[in-house]
């Protein structure tokens, strides 16, 4: 295996070295952020279709002293049968904001359209249920993990192809795949699952450049940052650990979270994320010294299997095990709604398993147990 010093040249303008004043720079970033006029509201657009589908039952909750709208997520499309298993993991197009990708307990992965919802292909390759899912941003690769303990990538340019897209292969996981993240500037994967452990990938050469352990529990959820810690880790074990991938060693652990964690989502405009566990309980804190910002008060004490930001007016989603979801202030932790997703006819699962905001801000997707992808917009009051 390599060393990550023979990979990637340390003195690589890409790997920023350890800067004292980060500290300083990441907390003065949160601190303007937060002081900022928060009155100031610019409603969004909203995009509402008609849609035959029930209403989720919704409790709003308006919070007179920092925001002046109020805002509803209403659903307003579903893809019944969008898989014939669990919908597990989704990602949206991260450059055009025009497609989306679903991957399901069948083994199978789909491309949606964003904006009709229709199929636009099939990929096939897996044999379990497929876990977690990444596109990349320089190239047109789509990365999946599975149960099966295979990570592949596919290339979407040829995803109609009768040959099939899939160009290459990962090998090295014990277990099941469960989570992975590409890093943002270098050409480095990042995956975790029920090994325990998480494994860094060269895309190219697809060496195993490092593998970490510390984790004594499944891995539930990846973070690659270019700056300082490059890489955040959350699992089953309950703690998140801080990795500095220069000495692959724990550079923090944070063990604040008394149950298992089941996801973490990063800020995508400043340093901050945050963590929710089994118990409902959600954590913000600030990288790159681990300090907890702010615990978000959830009403609900169900576990929590997904969370997803949106930049564009700093909502912060949770879904639930048990089909209900909460929509918070991203920088005051109130919450602003409460509901609770539907089945679909025939169907009396309602898990939550997978959610992303598009990146206008005014779609949500969800990928949920009774086999469908839910749309949901924002009404602006």
């Amino acid at each position: 295996m390599l060393a990550f010093d023979e990979l990637i040249d340390v003195d690589d303008q890409l790997v920023p070295p350890p800067d004292t004043l980060s500290t300083a720079l990441y907390t003065n970033n949160k601190l303007d952020y937060m002081l900022r006029n928060v009155d100031e509201n610019l409603p969004l657009q909203s995009e509402l279709d008609s849609s035959p589908s029930p209403e989720p039952q919704s409790q709003t909750i308006t919070n007179n002293s920092h925001s002046t709208t109020t805002t509803n997520w209403k659903l307003l499309r579903v893809i019944a049968g969008a898989h014939t298993g669990w919908v597990r993991s989704l990602t949206v197009d991260p450059v055009t904001n025009q497609w989306f990708v679903t991957g399901g307990t069948d083994a199978t992965i789909k491309v949606w359209d964003l904006a009709n919802s229709s199929c636009k292909a099939i990929i096939t390759g897996h044999i379990m249920a497929v876990r977690a899912l990444v596109v990349s941003k320089k190239f047109p690769y789509l990365f999946s993990g599975s149960e099966d303990k295979e990570v592949k990538c596919f290339d979407l340019e040829r995803s109609n192809s009768v040959s099939g897209c899939e160009i290459r292969n990962y090998h090295g996981h014990l277990g099941g795949i469960y989570t992975m993240a590409l890093h943002p500037q270098l050409d480095l994967l990042f995956t975790g699952g029920r090994d325990q452990t998480v494994r860094v990938w060269d895309i190219r050469s697809r060496a195993e450049v490092m593998t970490l352990t510390g984790h004594k529990s499944d891995i539930s959820s990846l973070i690659a940052s270019e700056v300082d810690p490059q890489l955040i880790s959350s699992s089953m074990d309950g703690t998140i650990r801080l990795w500095d991938i220069r000495k692959q060693t724990t550079e923090l652990t944070l063990t604040h979270h008394s149950k298992s964690i089941r996801s973490m989502v990063e800020h995508p405009a400043e340093s901050t994320f945050c963590s929710g566990d089994s118990s409902g309980n959600i954590k913000q804190w600030l990288f790159p010294q681990g300090e907890l910002l702010n615990e978000f008060n959830s009403t609900d004490k169900n576990i929590i299997n997904t969370m997803a930001v949106n930049h564009t007016n700093n909502n912060l989603f949770a879904g639930y095990d048990n089909g209900q979801f909460e929509i918070f202030d991203y920088v005051s932790g109130e919450l602003l709604q409460s509901s609770k997703t539907i089945p679909s006819p025939g169907s009396t699962e309602s898990s939550i398993f997978c959610s992303s905001f598009d990146l206008s801000g005014l779609r949500l997707v969800t990928g949920e147990s009774d086999h469908s992808v839910k749309i949901w917009g924002e009404e602006t009051q």
